[in-house]
């Protein structure tokens, strides 16, 4: 996954405000009539809500960048760490591998692209895939996310993998994967296990909304005025501040997918 910086971030909301007050802006004039549109207070509309796009999703940005440059001092190493876990969690699998499919060993198989943890069962039948699994639901604590290629994988495009690995690694994730907090992601050659998140506390949950209420309310309060036009301003306001507070709360619900 690549690094995302405070560059990015205000790239990124500059781009959507743009987006949402150009759509805003069209709206509005479609809204006021063809026939005769009311041009400066459609681009007065869609400028305000388009900053306050960009402003809420600046200020969220801003926010994880700088919850995750707090710990990426570690990161390499831990990562580093991993994938040695890993690869003793996996290393009994080299002796069931059978012999006539070419052998499986765990530092080729076992291997980090990308920044996320790959597991190629290349080289395994159903059985011993079956036991990768099993290795993996059991040692769950020491693991986050993890991809498991069940067919043939980017490195090896012409490789055609043992049709029964694939159901017997799903059949035993299906059993157990939920129960130690893993959601499994499928796809057409691989299937990626991505910790469910643990919600925050109530007081991660309180500290959160306290910084994102006043500047989300206030912004979707003014949006929403301009959006409901000359004499419906106070029924605008109202429902701006409660759509402010319920996004607050959607916001600070965020689960940390990092165990």
């Amino acid at each position: 996954m690549a690094e995302v910086r405070i560059r990015d971030v205000f790239v990124i909301s500059i781009v959507a405000g743009l987006m949402v007050a150009t759509m805003i802006t069209f709206i509005a004039i479609f809204a006021s009539g063809l026939d005769d549109p009311d041009v400066i207070s459609s681009l007065r509309s869609g400028f305000v809500v388009g900053a306050s796009a960009a402003a809420l999703i600046a200020i969220f940005g801003f926010y994880r960048v700088n919850e995750m440059a707090s710990s990426a001092k570690d990161r390499e190493e831990e990562r580093l760490e991993e994938l040695r876990r890993l690869r003793a969690i996996l290393s009994p699998i080299e002796e069931r591998a059978p012999p006539e499919m070419g052998g499986w060993i765990v530092g080729d198989k076992v291997r980090r692209d990308r920044g996320v943890l790959i597991v190629d069962l290349k080289g395994l039948d159903a059985p011993s895939a079956a036991a990768v699994a099993e290795r993996l639901v059991e040692r769950r604590n020491d693991l986050k996310r993890v991809k498991i290629y069940t067919g043939k994988s980017e490195q090896d495009s012409s490789f055609v993998s043992d049709p029964g690995v694939r159901p017997a690694v799903l059949q035993r994730l299906r059993i157990d994967a939920e129960k130690v907090n893993w959601q499994v992601i499928q796809k057409s050659n691989s299937v990626t296990l991505r910790p469910m998140g643990v919600p925050p506390t109530p007081k991660i949950w309180a500290t959160r909304f306290a910084i994102f209420v006043i500047p989300m309310t206030t912004v979707m309060t003014l949006a929403f005025r301009d959006l409901a036009g000359t004499g419906l301003e106070s029924q605008g306001m109202a429902f701006g501040a409660v759509s402010g507070i319920l996004v607050t709360s959607l916001v600070s619900s965020y689960r940390d997918r990092s165990p």
